[in-house]
């Protein structure tokens, strides 16, 4: 397995067998706003990708490569999460909302 960081966009993609090429993609799963899986034409998975990594960590308990990615992930310093430790979202109005409610 191979891990990507991309800083700009905080995001990860984990490649489970190396690169892709442009016909290995079959199928694409969104499993919620963080997480993507890739699978090929068997339904193997060939890359999952993860969103806000710094910002909330990644989840990882209902994956099919839970273990190798859990260390993959450790190795690369990024912390696990699971939905026991739901996201804190706070709520940010805008300068121009709080104007005009006033």
């Amino acid at each position: 397995m191979q891990l990507v960081y991309d800083q700009k966009g905080d995001s990860v993609a984990v490649l489970t067998r190396g690169e892709i090429g442009p016909d290995d993609t079959a199928d694409v799963h969104e499993l919620d706003s963080d997480r993507i899986v890739r699978l090929d034409t068997s339904g193997t998975v060939i890359e999952y990708q993860f969103f806000n990594v710094r910002r909330y960590g990644v989840r990882l308990d209902d994956l099919e490569h839970r273990e190798a990615l859990s260390q993959l992930f450790a190795e690369g310093g990024f912390k696990e999460r699971d939905w026991s430790h739901p996201i804190t979202v706070t709520a940010v109005r805008r300068r121009r909302d709080r104007a005009t409610s006033t």
